[in-house]
């Protein structure tokens, strides 16, 4: 979940993944003999990836950007040599990853629930 880029908070993550796992859908569909429109599902796919490559172009342009600048900063104000300042940020890393297990808490909250309330 990276503050100010569309499409990486829980919602937009779950959009992605659904969407991209569409076509496996199709296909298990497909085996059970059901009616699949592949023409809907490559072009809710393709959306998926296009926001995908929109995601990562933009945090690429923005390391591009930035990443000089702050790396310079770094090693000038904390007398961190240049090669350490230019290592990968981990809360990047961390806020990427907690979106996926948040994301992961609230699809298995709500399968439990629906499965409580069935037995119920």
């Amino acid at each position: 979940m990276t503050a100010g880029v569309p499409g990486t908070g829980i919602g937009g993550l779950f959009y992605l993944l659904a969407a991209l796992l569409l076509p496996f859908r199709g296909i298990v569909r497909l085996i059970r003999g059901g009616c699949v429109s592949w023409r809907a599902i490559a072009g809710k796919a393709g959306l998926a990836f296009g926001v995908f490559l929109g995601i990562w172009l933009t945090g690429w342009l923005l390391g591009l950007l930035v990443g000089p600048a702050t790396g310079t900063l770094k090693a000038s104000a904390g007398g961190v040599p240049l090669s350490l300042a230019r290592r990968e940020n981990i809360v990047r890393w961390a806020a990427l990853v907690g979106g996926f297990v948040t994301l992961f808490l609230v699809l298995l909250t709500v399968q439990v629930a629906r499965f409580a309330r069935r037995r119920g």
